[in-house]
């Protein structure tokens, strides 16, 4: 098994226009006046304090019309790519499908505690990363190895996007700041793997070419 790496890009977006873009998302995901999103508030994430949050799984950020989403894909392509020759993984093979979404957390309303986005021990092939809108300054810990793991601190930059293996637990830590703190998150996985996902999701994966 490989040592655990982190794989990073900086993305060439306008964060005051991306962020606002975002709000905006954002507001239309709590009227439910995006297409597969259900009024009712989803009590699945519910400490995040964040409508988008409790929503991932009812919509996809990278199908949003939003330029500076499609420049981070290219970056996660790239990513991921980099990461599958790390570990010795065959990317064109391997039919890569993401799903995306987004997280606006306020200090006073809530943030996402340790959480990992498989089952414990699921490592590379499966990714997840995130990348920060607004998120200067704080940090996000990981537990390198599972939840009895090393804790290592990441620290933000906004623009800066990331890729890790899957099964490193990972939470936010806390900020002072005021304002909406802003970031994409997104899984990457194997095709095989979501064969057997339920039909409601169909319209909700993308390819990762």
């Amino acid at each position: 098994m490989k040592q655990h790496k982190f794989f990073e890009r900086y993305v060439n977006n306008d964060l005051n226009v991306l962020a606002q873009q975002l709000v905006e998302a954002y507001d239309r995901i709590e009227k439910a006046e995006v297409p597969g999103v259900t009024p009712e508030r989803k009590i699945n994430w519910a400490e995040s304090g964040s409508i988008s949050t409790m929503k991932w799984q009812q919509y996809n950020v990278f199908q949003f019309h939003i330029e500076g989403v499609y420049n981070l894909y290219r970056e996660i392509s790239d990513m991921t790519k980099e990461a599958c020759e790390y570990y010795d993984i065959d990317f064109v093979a391997s039919k890569y499908m993401m799903q995306g979404w987004f997280n606006i957390n306020r200090k006073e309303v809530g943030k996402l505690n340790w959480h990992d986005h498989s089952a414990p021990n699921d490592f590379a092939p499966l990714f997840h990363g995130y990348y920060c809108v607004n998120a200067e300054p704080s940090s996000t810990f990981y537990k390198i190895g599972g939840y009895d793991g090393e804790i290592f601190e990441n620290i933000n930059k906004n623009n800066r996007a990331i890729v890790s293996e899957m099964g490193h637990p990972h939470a936010m830590g806390d900020w002072e700041w005021e304002g909406p703190r802003i970031t994409i998150a997104y899984d990457i996985i194997p095709f095989k793997n979501i064969e057997s996902y339920p039909k409601d999701q169909e319209q909700h994966w993308i390819p990762l070419i």
